[in-house]
């Protein structure tokens, strides 16, 4: 699944896909330097914890991969570059015995957007300072076994500190969630949530080949 041209709900700044190259295996990453404009197709993992009223709370790992188009770094700096992101497509499948297979995607009618940047430390000392990589994106649970898909209508933020290259492939993160963000039925997105995620760890992977992401 991709995301269209024009959704409905935009979490931030688009960026240009036309003429940016896909950057898979083999890719070559130099620190501290700002890249030229990419599409990054990598590989990702994470742990996530979900309630669900009257049936239990349950973390399950996912495991899968996405493809995340960079903008034109704001300046060839690396203390004053920026970075904006688009999250284009995304793909992750876990698995626990109460929920059955749980498959994540991206949900078409967002635009899952994020930025790279250097925090403001006024007590930063000399040398280059490392980056934070903030994302925020909207998803699709499918979860068949309970027969329910579900989406987040608050976005879930996932967060990277430490950036010392981009894209930070290996980087953990963890996702910004206060105590639970609510899942709501696709099909009912205005009803009360009938699922809450409690929990969201993740790590980001390296470049993958386009054979591995078509198996996923």
């Amino acid at each position: 699944m991709t995301t269209p041209t024009q959704p409905s709900i935009k979490y931030g700044r688009p960026v240009t896909t036309d003429g940016v190259p896909n950057l898979y295996a083999g890719s070559v990453v130099v620190p501290w330097t700002p890249p030229d404009p990419g599409i990054d197709n990598l590989g990702i993992s994470s742990v996530d914890t979900f309630a669900v009223p009257g049936v239990g709370e349950y973390t399950v790992a996912f495991d899968g991969f996405v493809r995340v188009v960079r903008s034109e770094p704001t300046s060839r700096e690396w203390s004053n570059a920026e970075v904006y992101t688009n999250l284009i497509e995304m793909k992750m499948v876990g698995h626990c015995d109460e929920l059955g297979t749980i498959t994540v995607v991206l949900n078409p009618d967002c635009l899952s957007t994020g930025q790279i940047r250097t925090p403001f430390d006024p007590y930063a000392g000399e040398g280059p300072s490392a980056k934070a990589c903030r994302m925020a994106v909207g998803a699709v649970f499918t979860m068949p076994k309970l027969g329910l898909t579900l989406i987040n209508k608050e976005p879930i933020i996932l967060t990277i500190d430490d950036v010392r290259q981009i894209p930070p492939a290996g980087s953990p993160g963890k996702g910004q969630i206060y105590r639970m963000l609510p899942l709501h039925d696709v099909n009912h997105p205005d009803d009360e949530p009938v699922a809450y995620v409690t929990s969201l760890r993740f790590t980001m992977g390296g470049y993958i080949t386009a054979e591995e992401i078509a198996a996923k």
